[in-house]
């Protein structure tokens, strides 16, 4: 009767072992019927250019990673892209919102000052006698040889760097600031100069409307060089774009999702 039990039981354990060999094999076979009925709708959608959602973000991913940076200019087609043709009529359109610039108000001011201190304190006595200079008076004439010159060259150096357009414009006119201020020293300071005050006040005028005008275009000139010659400059802004979370589009397998 022992016995009889035992072989009960072994033959429902095989029955049981079966059994579940034959709900694996279903169960595979469903499976793959699943990622075929995938693949099928799949297909279709690729060929007609409309892909499922997680395969085209994926692909957009690696395109955007494999895209090439665009090449870097030679040094001379740099020169020559960074030239720009003066176009007078819209500059002089435009000119009105760059004479409030701040750089243009800060080279002007700095102009005044500079030019204002070296006439207050400019120079000053020892207790011999002598003809010194103050420190007021350095301060003011680093100044005035900056931002009044002629030529200014602080100031070219500033707004040819900072102004968007119309640099040839600004600088005739800050040329033209800048020489009445040291017309005012030549004529505070005939005196000690001596010689002719009027030929060195013509030269002044002249040198530095010009000189400005060229110092800040040129100035303005080499920006946009600069620029182009970086191989980064197309890449400012931006930020790496992240590859999709999660499974995406990948195959379903219910096997897996079981098996936890």
């Amino acid at each position: 009767m022992a016995r009889a039990k035992r072989t009960d039981r072994t033959e429902a354990r095989r029955r049981h072992r079966a059994e579940q060999a034959a709900e694996l094999e279903t169960s595979q076979d469903g499976d793959e019927l699943v990622h075929d009925a995938d693949v099928a709708v799949a297909a279709p959608a690729r060929r007609k250019g409309t892909a499922p959602a997680g395969a085209a973000a994926a692909t957009s991913t690696k395109a955007a990673a494999a895209a090439p940076r665009a090449a870097r200019p030679s040094f001379m087609a740099s020169a020559r892209a960074a030239y720009r043709a003066p176009n007078l009529r819209e500059d002089l359109a435009y000119l009105p919102r760059l004479l409030i610039h701040w750089s243009v108000l800060v080279s002007a001011g700095l102009a005044v000052a500079g030019t204002a201190v070296l006439l207050a304190a400019g120079t000053g006595t020892d207790a011999n006698g002598q003809v010194t200079t103050t420190t007021a008076g350095a301060i003011g004439g680093m100044l005035f040889s900056l931002f009044v010159g002629p030529p200014p060259f602080g100031a070219a150096l500033l707004m040819g760097f900072m102004l968007p357009r119309a640099t040839y414009l600004v600088g005739a006119i800050f040329g033209a600031v800048a020489s009445a201020c040291l017309t005012v020293v030549l004529i505070s300071e005939a005196d000690k100069i001596g010689g002719n005050i009027v030929a060195y006040a013509l030269q002044a005028w002249v040198l530095g409307i010009i000189g400005t005008m060229f110092f800040t275009a040129g100035i303005a000139w080499y920006k946009r060089f600069l620029d182009l010659l970086n191989p980064n400059r197309g890449q400012r802004g931006k930020t790496q774009q992240k590859p999709p979370q999660g499974r995406g589009n990948a195959p379903r397998n219910r096997l897996s999702g079981s098996s936890r």
